[in-house]
């Protein structure tokens, strides 16, 4: 009879001394500037890019091989960086830009043996779920680009919109403008529009009817109805608003891809209907001004962002994937500038949080297993798959978007004046050791450097929402945004 442990090698363990303590680590400590500024990788050419993603964006866990023990550092998240994307400046300047409508997937590994979804958001309706054929709605008209949808307010009445350009496209949707064919409220003029794209695997005729048809499917359905159920839950200023789908069984039925497949067979089109930010995204903002957005202006930004996962973390969402590409700006730089010393610049939010595919509703208290997100921005506790709160990992990216607005570059990227050797290091093992520093502003005395150092740390000692909130970065311009008071009002009025 063997031997258990002769059978089973038992798992590597990680060495703690690998791990740097980061109250040991000189954030201050000055560089050549001389290499550091002549050698800095661009923040739009650090961006991760979803072009080899083909799994879903259901948050997933991994169950390894039990005699295959390995770090869940050697798991990579499957990401590829997105560098040497010349044209996403001139795509800015010329009103075309990229968006990227970035869903993660779960991190892929060829030992894998077996993938569970994890449980979500829990399938409450206001409307009980009805197992019906789909009714005839006419979404596909004989010109493609005309679009006929039904606002949550009203899923009775069709409004139709026409088709403008693509602004945007990932694995998993792609986005696009639209303009109202008849006269409608001002906000529902121009929308924005993602429609679902569905994997290969679904496409594939030979493979409807096997398991892993039915158990994609049922992912993807899962996937759907968590995003809209929490976007049609949300009403905040600075978060992307849910106006309405395609189709009104995406809201009333808990099954609406099955369902609607009870009559037509074929993969029906999921539009979401959605607030338009002229703007873009703050990615590309950045870059259009090669990384030099004044202080007054990131601070301002990055206000109306705390306040926003301020709202989300108070009704028990996470969002776990804030990142640059994720806010959107209402408005053009050169137009939030002319309005700096206008009387209603505190009146009005310039930017809206957006992409919900990987968000989650939670209980207090809660902790999540799943390892999602986007790579130069998860935290470390995500990387060595241990559990974590998904509101301390949220702080850890609003961590890493300030930096990076600051620095021109992101904190887990290769320093600038690094040996090849340190180039070659994965950005997950410089995250898991907190190996970061300044170069841009490592003689400067700012607010927002205390943020920064009190998020990108260990989970021990960072910063929760409301801590970041009460800095002095944040709270006097946070307080002075009278459409937040306006909110606050209104909420009010709701629960009473």
């Amino acid at each position: 009879m063997t031997n258990r442990q002769d059978e089973f090698p038992p798992a590597p363990k990680l060495k703690q001394n690998e791990f740097a303590n980061d109250d040991t680590i000189n954030r201050s400590q000055v560089v050549d500037e001389a290499i550091a500024f002549g050698d800095r990788t661009p923040l739009a050419l650090v961006i991760p890019k979803f072009d080899s993603v083909n799994m879903l964006p259901t948050p997933m866990t991994y169950t390894p091989p039990s005699s295959q023990q390995r770090s869940p550092l050697g798991h990579s998240l499957n990401v590829p960086k997105r560098r040497g994307e010349v044209n996403l400046l001139q795509r800015f300047e010329n009103g075309s830009q990229l968006r990227v409508v970035s869903e993660l997937p779960p991190f892929a590994d060829p030992l894998q043996k077996r993938i569970s979804s994890l449980p979500t958001v829990s399938e409450t309706s206001s409307t009980a779920d009805v197992e019906r054929a789909a009714p005839s709605f006419n979404d596909t008209e004989s010109d493609d680009d005309i679009l006929t949808g039904y606002l949550l307010d009203d899923l009775t009445t069709p409004l139709k919109w026409r088709r403008v350009e693509e602004i945007g496209s990932g694995n998993f949707s792609t986005v696009y403008l639209y303009h109202s064919l008849r006269p409608v409220d001002y906000k529902f003029k121009q929308v924005c529009v993602k429609r679902i794209k569905f994997p290969k695997e679904l496409l594939d005729e030979n493979v409807r009817g096997q398991i892993l048809y039915t158990d994609l499917l049922s992912r993807l359905e899962s996937s759907l109805t968590r995003e809209l159920a929490i976007l049609k839950s949300l009403n905040h200023p600075c978060i992307v608003k849910l106006y309405g789908v395609n189709n009104p069984i995406l809201i009333e039925s808990k099954k609406p891809l099955r369902n609607l497949m009870l009559k037509n067979k074929q993969l029906p089109r999921c539009d979401m209907i959605m607030s338009y930010c002229p703007g873009g995204d703050l990615l590309m903002a950045a870059a259009s001004c090669n990384g030099n957005l004044e202080l007054w202006l990131i601070q301002r930004i990055f206000a109306e962002l705390v306040i926003a996962v301020q709202y989300l973390h108070e009704n028990f969402v996470i969002h776990r994937d804030l990142k640059l590409e994720n806010v959107l700006l209402k408005y053009s730089l050169n137009e939030i500038y002319n309005m700096k010393d206008s009387i209603d610049f505190t009146h009005k939010n310039i930017i809206e949080l957006a992409d919900f595919g990987l968000c989650k509703k939670i209980e207090a208290g809660e902790l999540c297993t799943a390892r999602c997100g986007s790579e130069d921005y998860v935290s470390p506790e995500i990387l060595m798959g241990v559990p974590y709160d998904g509101r301390l990992s949220d702080t850890w990216a609003l961590g890493v978007i300030l930096y990076g607005l600051l620095e021109d570059r992101l904190p887990f990227d290769a320093p600038p004046n690094s040996s090849s050797r340190q180039r070659n290091r994965a950005t997950s093992h410089r995250i898991a050791r907190y190996d970061w520093k300044w170069v841009r502003l490592a003689s400067e005395d700012l607010k927002a450097k205390e943020i920064v150092e009190n998020t990108l740390t260990r989970k021990s000692h960072r910063w929760d929402i409301n801590k970041i909130f009460l800095s002095a970065f944040v709270k006097d311009t946070a307080i002075s945004l009278i459409f937040q008071h306006r909110n606050v009002q209104q909420k009010k009025k709701e629960i009473e």
